[in-house]
């Protein structure tokens, strides 16, 4: 390894190429910073292209993880302005259906306490809710809807951000795994990677579940790692409509599992055959502009590395698909994949200056989240404000509570 050449120089080294990684080499290439990216396959060849896209600001808790999501939709709003249309940014609102009266009446509590902190939400009929989305399942009897949800295409923006790093001046270099960082002393001074040294003033750490590798470093995140799996359909006649969410696992929606009311027997998960006690359902259905179906999400094989989709997962979409009638069952598979995520215990990022790295990881909701970090971490290194970043600390009391 002494052998490998310098790659390149730079004031900042960003290592990671999803949405995290781009916002932050954007905002800070924005801010005049001579920036680097490398990234070990392509960009958002990870979970940052492995989702529907959707941006849910209904299910977010109350506090800092909604301000998150509204702050990340104010971001896609000036991205669009920046970049154009490239990336289907879809404000067409969201749906979280029910099936039956017990999940209505808590949902009862959970309007209440949306509109508590003041979105805009409402009980529509099956009748209005296929207004807002043609794909919704024939098992809904009804829905919580909320206008100000949205869905963007990742894949799309990832290229998009990407091109406009480059015009920016932004060095990139794809298929090329870090191995560990350059250090003088107590002084991180770059990376190393398989093609070459990057000399920088600053690291950015932006890898996902992957920042788990940090260890190697001295440093352990409290961040712990899951495969989170979809299925995708064929291509069915587009309508631009709502992204879903239903009743069948609730995995993600700290809103509703906040609720004293909140009975984790009536938004039971599937239990597909020789899933481990770790496995885990968030119920969404989202269409993209082709027209495909995404359908999901699986949670499975916490503190691993694997990406493979497991058998269960693919069996736990299956079967709930065919559950709510022929209309969906009907479609063709055209794709089964998973993207790695590492999310926190308190499901909020961490963006902070660690052992002389800066930390962008942690991303529970990386869609939502990844843009306002990402700006986020550009004003930490400026030396800017901002009223979220204590609560996004490493050292904030939450993610280290054991109760």
């Amino acid at each position: 390894m002494d052998g490998l050449r310098a790659l390149d120089t730079a004031d900042i080294v960003v290592v990671g190429g999803g949405i995290v990684g781009l916002c932050a080499a954007f905002e800070l290439s924005r801010r005049g910073y001579d920036v680097v990216i490398a990234e070990q396959r392509m960009f958002a060849f990870g979970a940052s292209g492995r989702n529907p896209g959707a941006l849910w600001l209904q299910l977010r808790r109350s506090g800092c993880e909604l301000e998150l999501a509204r702050r990340g939709l104010e971001r896609y709003a000036a991205y669009e302005e920046e970049l154009g249309p490239t990336f289907e940014f879809r404000r067409n609102g969201g749906l979280f259906y029910y099936e039956n009266e017990a999940q209505k009446a808590v949902l009862d509590d959970y309007v209440e306490d949306r509109r508590a902190v003041g979105l805009d939400v409402s009980f529509v009929t099956p009748r209005e809710a296929l207004k807002h989305s043609n794909v919704l399942p024939e098992s809904a009897i009804g829905a919580v809807y909320c206008p100000d949800d949205a869905q963007i295409d990742t894949q799309a923006f990832a290229r998009g951000l990407g091109a406009a790093c480059l015009r920016r001046g932004v060095r990139v270099f794809q298929n090329t795994a870090v191995l560990g960082t350059l250090r003088q002393g107590d002084t991180v001074i770059g990376v190393r990677t398989v093609r070459g040294d990057i000399h920088a003033g600053g690291v950015v750490w932006a890898t996902g579940a992957w920042s788990v590798n940090l260890r190697s470093e001295g440093i352990d995140l409290p961040i712990v790692t899951s495969r989170v799996g979809q299925m995708v359909t064929q291509p069915i006649a587009y309508s631009p409509g709502a992204v879903l969410h239903g009743p069948r696992g609730v995995a993600s929606c700290g809103a509703l599992t906040d609720l004293p009311s909140y009975d984790p027997r009536v938004f039971a998960p599937p239990r597909p055959t020789g899933a481990d006690d770790g496995f885990g359902y968030d119920d969404t259905l989202t269409q993209n502009t082709e027209g495909a179906l995404l359908i999901g999400n699986s949670f499975d094989g916490p503190g691993s590395l694997n990406p493979h989709i497991s058998m269960s997962a693919t069996q736990a979409m299956i079967d709930t698909t065919l559950d709510r009638g022929a209309r969906l069952g009907e479609l063709g598979v055209t794709g089964l994949w998973a993207g790695l995520v590492g999310h926190t215990r308190d499901q909020l990022p961490i963006v902070d200056r660690i052992e002389g790295i800066y930390v962008n990881t942690g991303h529970s909701y990386g869609v939502a989240t990844g843009p306002v970090c990402g700006e986020i971490l550009a004003q930490m290194i400026v030396g800017e404000s901002d009223p979220l970043r204590e609560h996004l600390a490493m050292d904030r009391p939450r993610l280290h509570d054991r109760e």
